[in-house]
């Protein structure tokens, strides 16, 4: 998940916004290599939906977004890319009303940068994010390499790099605190066994991974949709 930079008249004229509003998203990022670009989007219902999208000037930016009041919360996405080929880096952006958040950092990778913001959900996805973000930038390198150049040896270290980043998700699941947001990420990734069945490979271990619930956790809509993901809703495993 690529591009900023307004106009000073225009970043003036949204900054002032910004002063009434109940819920904003600061950015400040700098060091950008030449040719990024930074893309914010709102995603509803897993689309995506482009509200700034331009190119960094200078490689610096200092941008505010009105978020505005929304009482059950949003999905943000800040990502860069390098404008003349396939690479690419983002971070999710937690929105709720009474919480500004503010993103900072240097460099092109969005997982490098800091998202600040006292929503709880928005700090769970941060620690995700540390868990995993190493990989995930190497992934991501490969994977533009892979797409830009091809050849077998190439796309094996792609692979072996994807393997490693899915190692690294469960690895977080097995070992982050389970809390709402724990469950709800678990619950997501639970889903595939709707479409695909059991013999998936991940299973065994999501069934491992089902243990660290309480009952009290079993007993939430988000536990409730893990069960059934796992178990067809039929059993609450042992």
């Amino acid at each position: 998940m690529k591009r900023i930079l307004l106009l000073t008249a225009i970043a003036a004229i949204a900054l002032t916004a910004c002063q009434k509003a109940e819920t904003t998203i600061s950015f400040n990022i700098t060091d950008l290599p030449e040719g990024t670009v930074i893309e914010i989007l709102k995603w509803e219902e897993d689309v995506g939906e482009t509200f700034f999208d331009s190119a960094a000037v200078n490689g610096t930016f200092c941008y505010t977004y009105t978020c505005g009041s929304n009482s059950a919360g949003a999905i943000y996405g800040v990502s860069s890319r390098n404008g003349n080929n396939h690479l690419g880096s983002g971070r999710d952006i937690y929105v709720k009303s009474g919480y500004n958040t503010t993103v900072t950092g240097s460099g092109f990778y969005a997982e490098n940068w800091t998202v600040e913001s006292e929503n709880p959900r928005q700090q769970f996805s941060n620690k995700f994010n540390d868990a995993t973000k190493d990989i995930k930038i190497e992934y991501e390198r490969l994977h533009s390499e892979a797409i830009d150049n091809g050849g077998p040896e190439l796309i094996e270290k792609y692979n072996e790099a994807q393997a490693k980043y899915n190692e690294a998700c469960w690895t977080a699941m097995e070992t982050l605190p389970v809390d709402e947001y724990w469950l709800e990420a678990f619950a997501d990734a639970t889903d595939i066994i709707n479409d695909e069945g059991t013999d998936w490979p991940t299973y065994p271990r999501m069934t491992e991974i089902y243990k660290r619930l309480s009952d009290a956790d079993k007993a939430t809509p988000a536990g409730k949709q893990i069960t059934k993901n796992l178990f067809g809703g039929e059993k609450a495993a042992e």
